[in-house]
């Protein structure tokens, strides 16, 4: 289909056109390297928030040299790309401390790149009262080193203007996911991938643009596939088209996912009538899918898993998980006892960053398909 041919070429590539016109405009870029990073605080000082992740990144000999290979592919890939020069694009980058894995992808950044900002965003590893103060605290010490940094100024009119902006991507983005509701989906999982990763790599005012003209035209879409087995793909590090059109070959279609490069990002709106523009961002991110490094998250993510598997009518889930992933691996599994529990099948995938597929996980997905259907 012509309308998601942008978003393909968009998502093939980090630092891509609409990333060069808007450097060549004289405006500046600064990435990201984890989902629970509140980009709005960048884009409402005038900075475009760029998701880093490594696509095309197959060998990581000169990372190797500088990390062992016990942290994970994609702490991994995304050093790779400094130590290669493919980051020297950016005129900054914000880091935080996930886990162990990017809290050494952090410091290796630092000192290794030239970046002229560098700015570390401590999340909170609970949920509650106390850790959305402990955000706040974080967004407002981001704002301060962003204005000294950048010679600007971050108003709650831009704060609030930010907000309106990523809430307006975020509402064309649930607008989408509902097409895959259907039986076929208006749209494969890979696809809808595609697009996701294109929202977190350009300015949000254009995002919006094309996806509001992608929308309507997907909605006359007409796609074969009917009564496919349905899947959900949780995991963390996964942006990798390739890898869910390589699970949908099979003869699925992945209609959900609980992905930080997926449906995570865009979960939640914030409150755009608060009267405290960054306490509203603060809730938003806490009330989404949180990230499993979030120690007593378990009981809110399998609330809104289930729900989510309930109104897409999910017949499994995929667990897509990086290797050496400690978090993921201990999420997998609680989610598949208590997902089992509903009679929900979850299939275990341990992979590499840059997995596409391969023979073993081909012949785990068809033997996970087969089971689904008898």
């Amino acid at each position: 289909m012509e309308g998601l041919r942008y978003f393909e070429e968009i998502a093939s590539s980090l630092d891509n056109e609409e990333i060069q016109a808007w450097k060549q405009s004289g405006k500046r870029v600064v990435g990201t390297v984890c989902a629970n990073i509140p980009e709005e605080i960048l884009q409402a000082a005038g900075l475009l928030a760029l998701r880093v992740r490594a696509p095309g990144i197959e060998d990581t000999a000169n990372a190797d040299s500088h990390m062992h290979r016990i942290n994970c592919s994609y702490s991994r890939s995304v050093l790779e790309l400094l130590l290669s020069g493919q980051l020297e694009f950016l005129d900054g980058l914000v880091t935080t401390n996930t886990c162990d894995h990017m809290l050494r992808l952090a410091s290796e950044l630092e000192a290794n790149g030239r970046f002229p900002f560098v700015h570390h965003f401590s999340m909170p590893h609970t949920l509650g009262t106390s850790s959305t103060e402990w955000f706040v605290m974080e967004m407002q010490k981001m704002i301060e080193h962003v204005e000294a940094s950048f010679g600007t100024k971050v108003s709650d009119r831009d704060l609030c203007e930010s907000i309106n902006a990523s809430d307006r991507a975020r509402g064309l983005m649930t607008r989408l996911n509902e097409l895959r509701k259907e039986d076929p989906p208006r749209l494969s999982g890979a696809e809808y991938l595609n697009v996701a990763l294109t929202g977190m790599s350009v300015p949000k005012e254009r995002f919006c643009e094309k996806l509001e003209a992608l929308i309507p035209e997907l909605e006359r879409r007409q796609p074969e596939g009917k009564g496919r087995p349905r899947l959900m793909v949780i995991g963390g590090g996964c942006d990798s088209p390739g890898f869910i059109d390589f699970i949908e070959a099979g003869g699925a279609w992945v209609v959900a996912d609980g992905l930080c490069f997926g449906t995570r990002y865009y979960q939640g709106y914030s409150d755009e009538e608060a009267k405290d523009p960054i306490l509203a961002i603060a809730n938003r991110y806490a009330g989404r899918l949180a990230c499993p490094s979030v120690m007593n998250a378990f009981d809110h993510n399998h609330i809104m898993l289930t729900q989510m598997i309930r109104d897409w009518r999910v017949d499994g889930v995929v667990c897509a998980r990086l290797k050496f992933c400690d978090h993921w691996a201990g999420f997998r599994k609680l989610a598949t006892e208590a997902l089992q529990q509903d009679d929900i099948p979850v299939l275990d995938l341990e992979r590499e960053y840059q997995t596409t597929g391969s023979g073993q996980i081909r012949t785990r997905v068809q033997a996970f398909l087969e089971m689904i259907c008898t």
